[in-house]
């Protein structure tokens, strides 16, 4: 090729230019014009491309930071989220769990840190736990067609767990909503993420689990505008609660307890929730006998069993029941036969 011919044409044709320029004064401002814009776009692209390096960089270093700072106790994580309605919800999250998530924590330390940037979908939570080896990371979406979401993913609490994929919880249209009570509902939902036990009262001394149960009836009370599927996991633990503690031996709770389980029956659905509804049965069944064990009352006692058999028929209807009532069934066959076995061994083969 020869470059040689090819620089003097280039160097014609920028002659030209010049001189069409220097002939007309409009033709050069507006090659200045576009000069200077096209510089302008460079010097904005490139500042925009520092600030989004230094922003990677800060999060590579406050993830490491995270992940050295094994002294606090449970480290959760609040992503910040695009401007808009993510930052509008994650600074609600934000407010909640500074302000409520000590509730249920049980005196237990904890570090809450805000971490820039925003989350799209489930692996990105996922690396960044990995990332950071938080606890609870706590953000918000804002998905076609809805006001906005917060979702919670916690880290397994043991190696033998698998990790449990997050939890979504829808938020309420009206500002009005995003009131205290839905505040500590929020918090009661983080914390319950990191120690799943919350829903397993019989695991708590009574002077632990009371603090709890009489939240949880404060929060539902005020009637917040929660998501649904978290108002219904409150309603069970506070009913499940308050039965424990009436075990526990608190004579207060024995009436509360009987009160609580059957407004918690009232409100379920059975077609809509079966296991719930189960569940609820049980739980009034056994307050009710707590009851009529500590004064007798034989109606009382009468209720307790219905309430108790409606809930092991619909058990007996379960698949699930059908098939251990086999293995149970099995089980004792094999014992059956094992004994007679033995016996047939130890008579020398009579009987």
């Amino acid at each position: 090729m020869d470059f040689t011919g090819l620089l003097k044409q280039l160097g014609s044709l920028w002659d030209q230019a010049e001189a069409a320029m220097i002939a007309s004064p409009e033709l050069a401002g507006v090659g200045l014009a576009l000069a200077l814009g096209a510089g302008m776009a460079l010097l904005v692209l490139l500042i925009s491309s520092l600030v989004r390096l230094g922003m990677v960089g800060r999060r590579l270093a406050l993830a490491a930071a995270v992940k050295r700072d094994n002294e606090v106790g449970a480290r959760v994580l609040i992503v910040r989220g695009f401007p808009g309605r993510q930052k509008s919800v994650a600074n609600f999250i934000r407010r909640s769990v500074d302000a409520y998530l000590k509730d249920y924590m049980f005196g237990g330390p904890f570090r809450v840190v805000h971490y820039p940037g925003a989350l799209e979908g489930d692996e990105d939570a996922e690396r960044l736990l990995k990332r950071t080896d938080a606890d609870l990371i706590l953000w918000a979406e804002s998905p076609r067609g809805a006001k906005g979401v917060a979702r919670i993913l916690s880290r397994p609490s043991n190696t033998f767990e698998t990790q449990r994929p997050p939890i979504t919880l829808g938020m309420p249209k009206e500002r009005k909503d995003w009131n205290e009570a839905l505040s500590r509902a929020m918090a009661y939902a983080a914390a319950k993420q990191f120690r799943p036990a919350l829903g397993r009262p019989q695991d708590f001394r009574a002077e632990r689990l009371q603090p709890v149960v009489e939240s949880l009836l404060s929060i539902l009370s005020q009637k917040p505008n929660a998501d649904p599927k978290l108002l219904a996991e409150m309603v069970d633990d506070a009913s499940s609660g308050a039965l424990q503690l009436a075990f526990a031996g608190d004579d207060s709770w024995i009436d509360r307890s009987v009160e609580i389980a059957r407004s918690t029956l009232a409100e379920i659905n059975r077609s809509a929730a079966p296991d719930r509804w189960i569940a609820a049965n049980i739980t009034l069944g056994r307050a009710l006998r707590l009851k009529a064990e500590k004064q007798f009352d034989p109606v009382m006692l009468r209720e307790s069993m219905a309430h108790l058999t409606e809930a092991l028929e619909a058990l007996r209807s379960e698949p699930r029941f059908k098939l251990a009532e086999s293995a149970a069934q099995a089980i004792g066959e094999a014992q059956k036969l094992l004994g007679t076995r033995r016996k047939f061994s130890i008579s020398g083969g009579g009987l």
